[in-house]
């Protein structure tokens, strides 16, 4: 079976395409592992959407957090991610920690209570996108402090423009994502925020945080002579940050009216470029 053709693939690709993307350019042998932790990624990420309170949320990372402990117990449970993930976990000496913060950290996505804090927020995203990108760096054999805090400084970023984009779907699960202090100190409600209508309020909150995943993107770019080639691939999430990052400034940073498929081919036309003349 062709390595794109497998089930984590499958799921990178239908689910996750901007990771799957990244993942081509990864050294060849380490491209099924990455898929394998995007996969369980997007397990633990879309519990929220699927159930119906969150007590099921609880019980279903319950099950998360039972099959990483099976995996390291030499149990891994008959689930085509876990067993995927067991081999990664095997052949790249992944540490069981990170995945059971992972897991921990999702359990802030079943609760409809939004961040009190910028401090709180940030730790979310570096629990969940942070720590998955470090896993990702481990994988392509990164164990340099240095390499790592980049890797995990990357998925907070990933992690915070993903939030203002998804800002239309979370309004639609009755969700609040975007830190309470931030709104206070830009006087938006959660009424502004529900209402998907133009509010300059919310859109000097947005454009607040894209600079500070704009300042972050050029902190990593400014390091990038402590990348080597077997993980430059992984940052090219940088590349697609700017492109969206880009997009939002077109709209003057109105979150609910982002046409991601209106740009899409410059979006991979500046990554494919980005791979061959190693931009970040």
């Amino acid at each position: 079976m062709s390595e794109f053709e497998t089930y984590c693939a499958r799921q990178v690709k239908n689910y996750d395409y901007d990771r799957f993307l990244i993942t081509l350019f990864a050294p060849s042998q380490a491209r099924e592992h990455l898929f394998s932790l995007y996969a369980f990624n997007y397990e633990v990420a879309k519990i929220r959407q699927s159930v119906s309170e969150p007590m099921l949320g609880e019980i279903r990372l319950q099950w998360w957090r039972e099959a990483i402990e099976g995996i390291y117990d030499g149990k891994p449970r008959q689930h085509e991610v876990v067993l995927a993930l067991d081999k990664a976990i095997d052949q790249c000496n992944l540490p069981k920690d990170l995945f059971l913060k992972i897991i921990d950290g999702r359990c802030a996505d079943i609760y409809d209570e939004n961040p009190k804090t910028l401090e709180q927020f940030e730790q979310y995203l570096g629990t969940t996108a942070g720590n998955l990108m470090d896993l990702g760096a481990k994988i392509l054999g990164q164990d340099d402090q240095h390499i790592l805090s980049l890797a995990y400084d990357m998925g907070l970023v990933w992690g915070l423009i993903g939030t203002i984009r998804a800002i239309r779907y979370h309004v639609s699960l009755n969700k609040l994502s975007l830190p309470q202090d931030l709104m206070d100190q830009y006087g938006v409600t959660k009424r502004d925020v529900f209402s998907l209508k133009e509010d300059e309020n919310i859109k000097n909150l947005i454009k607040t945080l894209c600079d500070a995943a704009d300042q972050h993107l050029k902190q990593i770019a400014a390091d990038k002579k402590y990348l080597n080639k077997d993980v430059r691939s992984l940052f090219l999430l940088s590349s697609l940050s700017r492109s969206y990052l880009k997009s939002l400034k077109k709209t003057d940073y109105n979150p609910y009216i982002i046409n991601e498929k209106a740009g899409i081919f410059a979006r991979q036309s500046r990554l494919f470029f980005s791979a061959l003349l190693g931009l970040l």
